[in-house]
């Protein structure tokens, strides 16, 4: 099942499918920070990678392709204080049935449309609410897109907090497993949500494990605030020892409180960015003592995780 988006508050809706994304815009300091043009800015601004990892993936600067189509998956296994997706649509409210089909068509008819107007969309995110509770239908949407010959021109990117990835693939249909290996490369982009010492955090390991035994592309982040630099180190450590370069591909990103849905929320006073150094200084720090490479001193899409199934090399 899949949000209505006819029926969000969410902007640049464009059908119930699908709302329109631009990744990487100035005003909103949303930057691909480890690019020599936003050096300066690295510091000050969030990472939002997808047109970099695009660019790479299917050539091309990250410029042509700085426009996603975006879909919900209409369930999530968390309640995130700071989500900016209302409760209501994380619970299969104002949410329709559909097939990986009808989404790929709805997304080759607004790829139609788009470049009629002069615009190219060549990122198709599936986002929530959270995906990987359903991973077969991660594979049913790349069948699609290689059937409508778009899967070497389009960026498939799924959006996972990971602590249900490892029991839903148990109970998914049998093959699942095999068909997203087939991927090669799927990208996914994890926000960890649970710090070390929360109950969910072994759940968010153990699927992250599982995705690097896929050979999928991970991707990880967290909003660094209401992490301690303990919870920041003992990060490091677990990332490292699932794969030593995981821990720089890390983004650190202050979650961003000022959306509608946020409005009557209760507890936010925790996520809002304290006083003094930034979450991603103090994970600078860590990757400069540990490994003698600055946070995003290479752009996450160039460090390389070697085979997973055998550890990564450095």
């Amino acid at each position: 099942m899949l949000t209505d988006l006819t029926k969000t508050k969410l902007g640049a809706v464009q059908n119930r499918f699908f709302r329109l994304f631009v990744p990487v815009k100035r005003s909103r300091l949303r930057l691909p920070t480890g690019l020599p043009e936003f050096s300066g800015m690295r510091h000050l601004a969030t990472l939002s990678d997808s047109p970099v990892l695009a660019a790479a993936r299917l050539g091309g600067h990250w410029s042509d392709h700085n426009l996603a189509a975006i879909c919900h998956v209409a369930a999530c296994n968390l309640r995130c204080p700071y989500c900016y997706v209302e409760f209501r649509h994380l619970s299969a409210q104002d949410s329709f049935r559909t097939t990986a089909a009808d989404l790929v068509g709805a997304f080759v008819a607004l790829r139609r449309e788009r470049q009629e107007a002069g615009e190219q969309v060549s990122i198709l995110r599936i986002s929530g609410g959270e995906p990987l509770l359903v991973p077969e239908f991660v594979a049913d949407v790349h069948d699609e897109l290689r059937r409508h010959d778009l899967a070497e021109i389009c960026l498939l990117k799924v959006e996972s907090n990971m602590t249900a990835f490892a029991y839903a693939l148990e109970s998914a249909p049998a093959g699942t497993t095999a068909r997203l290996h087939s991927i090669g490369g799927l990208a996914v982009h994890v926000t960890i949500h649970p710090t070390p010492d929360d109950a969910d955090w072994p759940r968010v390991l153990m699927g992250l494990r599982r995705a690097l035994e896929l050979g999928i592309d991970v991707y990880p982040a967290i909003g660094g605030a209401g992490w301690s630099d303990a919870h920041l180190s003992d990060l490091y450590a677990a990332l490292a020892e699932l794969a030593p370069d995981l821990p720089l591909r890390l983004a650190v990103r202050p979650f961003n409180l000022s959306y509608d849905a946020l409005t009557t929320r209760r507890g936010l006073d925790h996520y809002a960015v304290p006083a003094g150094p930034s979450p991603s200084m103090r994970w600078e720090q860590l990757t400069t003592a540990k490994r003698g490479r600055r946070y995003l001193q290479c752009p996450r899409h160039l460090v390389s995780l070697g085979d997973p199934a055998k550890g990564a090399a450095s």
